[in-house]
């Protein structure tokens, strides 16, 4: 099962005393002199997250999905059509060989097919991780940039009276910065939830994705090698150990599957 990753609150993030000075001096002071700037205040951050805040599309995980259940129904129908079959005369008069064989050779094929498809959305799935792994790391440093010009703003809200020699009686900077604050705290709280999902949707995605890639590159070989042994040889050990290999690589597929379902159904 995944779990989500807890943030830390926003409160409780270590800060630059210097850099929260800094935006007070640099942002905030000059609002002073000219209040509809406010509106602009941390909207660098505001639209920086609002880029960043793109999950992996589901359909790419669903593909593999689908492709890997298909590729386990294939592995299911492996006996009818690996197992050796002996053919008497007049079998081979009628054709009956060459027509099994003709059906070994589009069951390959078909394999073929699963597996390489399986691999291709697997390899762009891994692609989709990195880079929504890229864009987390990212907004996590925006939050802590988020939390410093919130700090900041309520510094500034019982400072600023210092700055100014007369207050007029119909000045609403202090209501207007108030609002800003709220307003900054209302957003981050849901970025954080979109966030925390965003992270949920990675683990999935990486989770499936190490599943198949197990299966593709330590069981698909293993079932592979028995599965020629069964053909080279005729005895019972390498039947014994084709179905354990071949088992072992469907449990391990459905394992995935499985794995993956109860994980989204738990969001």
């Amino acid at each position: 099962m995944a779990y989500l990753q807890q943030l830390t609150p926003l409160a409780e993030i270590e800060l630059d005393q210097q850099e929260i000075l800094a935006i007070k001096r640099h942002e905030l002071v000059p609002m002073l002199q000219n209040h509809a700037e406010l509106n602009r205040y941390a909207e660098r951050l505001v639209q920086a997250q609002a880029v960043l805040l793109n999950a992996i599309d589901p359909k790419l995980s669903q593909d593999l999905s689908q492709s890997i259940q298909q590729l386990i129904q294939a592995l299911n129908q492996s006996k009818k059509y690996m197992q050796t079959k002996r053919f008497n005369r007049l079998q081979r008069w009628l054709g009956s060989d060459l027509d099994y064989a003709s059906q070994q050779i589009a069951y390959y094929k078909n394999l073929e097919r699963l597996l390489a498809r399986s691999h291709r959305l697997s390899q762009q799935l891994a692609l989709e991780i990195q880079k929504s792994e890229a864009r987390y790391r990212q907004l996590i440093g925006l939050r802590e940039q988020m939390a410093k010009y919130i700090v900041a703003a309520r510094e500034f809200l019982t400072e600023y009276p210092d700055f100014i020699q007369q207050q007029h009686p119909l000045d609403q900077f202090s209501q207007r910065l108030s609002k800003k604050i709220n307003s900054l705290e209302t957003l981050q709280s849901s970025n954080d939830i979109a966030m925390q999902q965003m992270y949920l949707s990675q683990q999935l995605a990486l989770s499936l994705r190490d599943r198949f890639k197990e299966a593709e590159q330590v069981l698909l070989p293993a079932w592979q090698y028995h599965l020629q042994q069964s053909q080279n040889q005729y005895v019972t050990e390498s039947s014994q150990a084709l179905d354990a290999s071949r088992n072992s690589l469907i449990n391990t597929l459905k394992h995935a599957l499985e794995h993956a379902s109860q994980s989204s159904h738990s969001r």
